[in-house]
């Protein structure tokens, strides 16, 4: 009996200990220290470009998700409108919560523009997902009918249109609120800080970590050294070990947080600005040594994983393993497309972009959709005058799909094969995917029914592709591609590339919302039988890189050499170069300088990423303007063409030439005649 008794009263007191670990502890700072700024209205954006919705009627949804209840304190959706100056009485824009409709406007003529704001009630802030939807409806001309489609019957909801950001609600952050409460969005900026003198492996974790947040927020996170951090608009996060954190303020941060060789801690605290009394999120990433966290970040950029976080302080030894995702079959949940419904309401979906290698030409690859459908959907025996069409418009060409004719697989799911030309998929580096159904409204304008039909596109759909076998060519096309796998990223040993130039970088090399695999690594530190196993990335001047340097005779970076390739070198800010790997030639190698970081003014790394041109080098310009290399084999073409113009027009001459010499022996073989006639 003592025995249990002890055992329940050890339970308790390490139930306690757990609920006090549950509140992340608190760090007071002044302005002095670190000022805390940003947005005091908490919004975030809805939407991140405008989007149109056409009469007669049409609806968008918009979906959040909450980790947890969220107390009510003034939550709202504010949808900034405009509509078409045609639409008349009882022309209306409602906004409905979980399917229930919580308020509706009047359009009117004399007021084409206007905000409507909702208040979101008790149960759209309890822990889970919840949908919001903006509905419109149309109407033109009183009396008179008026087709669907019409472009004059419009609303437009608006880039402003924004919502409460619920994660600052919370009185306490914990793990769990990762990586939700470090997405950052306007007027409130995530801020990855990293050790002063931070090793390569801490900068490879800052830079991998400051991509993935900047990828999945609305506007990227800021990165800053330790000793240059005075101010911040949004949360903090701390990555490196912790004896390499030299400044005051981060070594009182870490003194508590208990690190081992062989484990990565995380702690979830929060920093306090007396001052101002504005608090933030400030996540530590941590260990005793730099490669620890760098072999366990997937923690913070794999959702499986991240997922599982609890509690505010958690050492991860070992990392579970991941499933293993095919590079051939891409399921749609991978470039972020989720369950769509498609109806008379919505008849179309938004663009989704999808990251594919160069295909070979002339090939097939295969959409599998998994479908289902309206019962109320007429068969092709039902209804032959009704032409009911599911269209898959891939890189802007159509691919029609008969809904009358789908062949069910299950009790209520559908499958259909769509073929692809691979030379549609090679058409943009950047695939671009959107679904549109059509025939579900009337055509009849002054006919109408209460009928709905509706399509349901489930996120388990894929498509399948089928990679070359033969031995690759390089170009910018196939960036980021070809560097997603297994990636060596070389910078030199003395020269300094920026932050954030690097997280540009890194972000880049992302494909459908992962993480590429990168190891960083200074040139002295790189072995020849590294390069011969990685796809190799080379960042800064080609004079402070040894082991790229030995093949400078191969590589354009001269003036005379710029010019060849079609580039003003007066004019060059940034330049990127591939090929194959000198060292291992079934793997690529980028070379990308910056001539001068300070003035960089476009995004060039974007730019490489969405080239749709087979060219081996790109420049940026000092004013910001991307510029590919001319094609090397047409000008060889067109130099043989001016060689065989060149060629005729001497024939032409010698052949001109020899008529005027028979001319003149005419002539004088005459004259003689002539004479000798005279004579006689």
């Amino acid at each position: 009996m003592r025995a249990k008794f002890f055992y329940l009263l050890l339970f308790f007191i390490g139930f306690l200990c757990l609920a006090n670990d549950a509140v992340a502890a608190t760090i007071t700072v002044d302005d002095k220290t670190i000022a805390i700024e940003g947005n005091q209205q908490q919004n975030k954006p809805l939407l991140a470009q405008p989007i149109e919705l056409q009469g007669p009627s049409s609806s968008r949804d918009f979906y959040y998700n909450l980790t947890e209840d969220v107390p009510s304190n003034n939550q709202q959706v504010t949808f900034h409108i405009q509509h078409s100056e045609l639409l008349i009485a009882p022309s209306s824009f409602t906004v409905k919560v979980d399917d229930v409709a919580l308020k509706t406007v009047p359009l009117k003529a004399d007021l084409l523009k206007q905000t409507v704001t909702v208040n979101l009630p008790k149960e759209a802030l309890l822990q889970g997902s919840h949908k919001i939807t903006a509905s419109f409806y149309g109407i033109l001309k009183e009396g008179i009918c008026v087709p669907p489609g019409n472009a004059g019957n419009w609303l437009r909801i608006e880039i402003l249109s924004s919502i409460s950001a619920f994660n600052e609600e919370r009185q306490a952050w914990s793990l769990n609120s990762y990586p939700t409460a470090f997405l950052g969005y306007e007027g409130y900026t995530t801020t990855v800080i990293l050790p002063k003198q931070a090793s390569e492996a801490t900068l490879n974790s800052g830079y991998q970590l400051s991509a993935y947040l900047s990828e999945h927020g609305n506007t990227d996170v800021q990165i800053k050294r330790e000793d240059a951090v005075n101010k911040v608009s949004g949360p903090i996060v701390l990555v490196g070990a912790k004896n390499e954190f030299s400044t005051n303020l981060f070594k009182i941060i870490l003194e508590k947080v208990n690190v081992t060789d062989d484990s990565m801690t995380l702690t979830m605290q929060e920093l306090l600005n007396t001052d101002s009394n504005q608090k933030v999120p400030l996540l530590a990433v941590t260990s005793s040594r730099a490669q620890t966290i760098q072999d366990r970040l997937s923690f913070l950029t794999e959702a499986r994983l991240f997922e599982q976080l609890i509690g505010d302080t958690i050492a991860i030894k070992d990392v579970p393993k991941l499933e293993h995702t095919s590079d051939t079959i891409i399921p749609f949940k991978q470039f972020g497309f989720e369950d769509r419904l498609l109806s008379s309401q919505a008849t179309m979906t938004p663009h989704y972009y999808v990251s594919l290698p160069q295909l070979e030409a002339n090939k097939e690859a295969v959409m599998q959709l998994v479908l289902k459908k309206s019962a109320t959907i007429p068969s092709s025996e039902e209804d032959e005058d009704r032409k009911l069409e599911l269209i898959v418009y891939i890189n802007n060409v159509p691919h029609s799909v008969d809904l009358r004719k789908l062949e069910q697989t299950t009790a209520d799911m559908y499958e259909v094969a769509i073929p692809i030309q691979t030379n549609v998929l090679n058409k943009q580096s950047m695939t671009d995917i959107r679904f549109e159904v059509t025939g579900f409204q009337l055509e009849d304008p002054c006919e109408t029914t209460n009928e709905r039909y509706w399509l349901y596109i489930d996120s388990d759909s894929s498509l399948s592709i089928t990679k070359d076998a033969a031995e690759p060519t390089f170009t910018l096309r196939d960036f980021p591609n070809a560097f997603h796998e297994n990636t060596l990223v070389v910078i030199p040993d003395n020269e300094t590339i920026q932050d954030a130039t690097m997280v540009s970088m890194y972000k880049a090399l992302m494909m459908n919302g992962k993480m590429a695999q990168i190891t960083l690594k200074k040139d002295r530190d790189v072995s020849e039988k590294e390069l011969q196993k990685h796809a190799v990335i080379f960042m800064g001047d080609i004079n402070h890189l040894t082991w790229l340097s030995q093949h400078a005779a191969t590589i354009p970076h001269t003036s005379e050499q710029l010019i060849q390739q079609g580039f003003l070198p007066e004019a060059i800010n940034q330049y990127a170069y591939v090929s194959k790997n000198f060292w291992q030639s079934k793997q690529p190698l980028l070379w990308i300088q910056s001539l001068d970081e300070t003035s960089v003014k476009g995004d060039f790394y974007a730019h490489l990423k969405e080239t749709d041109t087979p060219t081996a080098a790109a420049i940026e310009t000092k004013e910001g303007q991307f510029v590919v290399a001319v094609d090397q084999n047409d000008n060889n073409s067109d130099v043989k063409v001016d060689k065989k113009g060149e060629i005729s027009f001497v024939l032409i001459a010698e052949f001109i030439g020899l008529i005027m010499v028979i001319a003149v022996i005419l002539y004088i073989i005459l004259r003689k005649r002539k004479k000798n006639q005279l004579k006689q």
